[in-house]
């Protein structure tokens, strides 16, 4: 069958289909006309998969149980306990929105106090709250992020791969075609030369990034020096391993 009768049995959007196929959980045949021919089996096999998307487990873990890399027992129980550590987190934000509700609450006139004792009080019971780890978590990663360059010039994460990749790629053509004006040669030495160089800055930086990174967060200067930073970090680095090599006649 077409993929047009496939979202009128399901009633689910082409592109949805066309996800999980990309994903590799349906392998649809393929007619002499290069069209994708639906069977029986992967109708069964979508319906299964949308069941279990819409209890609650995510897509990496529908393709680990048809793989056999997991039971779905396995998931089953574990997402019941996702589920349920998310209706803890529910209870007792919805009985403090209820009661903020119940007293015509404007921003102005929220006591602080009173309700910050209320929360206290509602988890006392065992009614938990979203956790706030969440909100850190994400900047942390906003910002772990932008010193490998994954961000925008907004300082927004890039959606997608194709954004990082072109980067890199321009990159790496701007620095073979300097090698090549560098060496006054034009050829694919001196142009692989230059994209190896700049490989390994690139791979360099990564890996002092991280402990930079942290290390800003305990003393200021770091934070406000990065490159600096990273240019003394590099030569301590390369030091160390000239003086490793020396002392095992590398």
């Amino acid at each position: 069958m077409t993929i047009k009768e496939l979202e009128t049995i399901l009633d689910i959007p082409r592109a949805t289909i066309r996800f999980y196929e990309k994903e590799g959980l349906i392998s649809p045949q393929r007619e002499g006309n290069g069209y994708r021919d639906y069977s029986e089996e992967d109708v069964a096999r979508l319906k299964k998969i949308i069941i279990l998307r819409k209890i609650g487990l995510p897509v990496n873990e529908i393709a680990d149980i048809f793989d056999g890399a997991k039971t779905l027992p396995e998931a089953l129980e574990e997402n019941l306990q996702n589920l349920q550590k998310q209706m803890d987190e529910l209870r007792g934000a919805m009985n403090m929105s209820k009661r903020m509700q119940e007293a015509s609450l404007e921003i102005q006139d929220l006591d602080a106090e009173k309700y910050w004792n209320l929360v206290e009080e509602e988890e006392k019971h065992g009614n938990k709250f979203m956790t706030i780890a969440k909100d850190i978590a994400q900047v942390e990663r906003g910002v772990l992020s932008s010193y490998f360059g994954w961000t925008s010039k907004d300082g927004q994460l890039y959606d997608s791969w194709p954004g990082l990749v072109g980067k890199v790629i321009v990159v790496m053509a701007l620095t073979g075609c300097v090698m090549c004006l560098y060496r006054g040669s034009w050829n694919i030495k001196n142009f692989r030369d230059g994209i190896f160089g700049i490989l390994t800055i690139m791979a360099v930086e990564a890996v002092l990034s991280i402990p930079m990174y942290f290390l800003g967060k305990k003393y200021p200067w770091i934070a406000k020096n990065r490159t600096k930073a990273l240019v003394i970090a590099a030569l301590l680095l390369a030091v160390v391993l000239l003086v490793v090599a020396g002392l095992f006649d590398l």
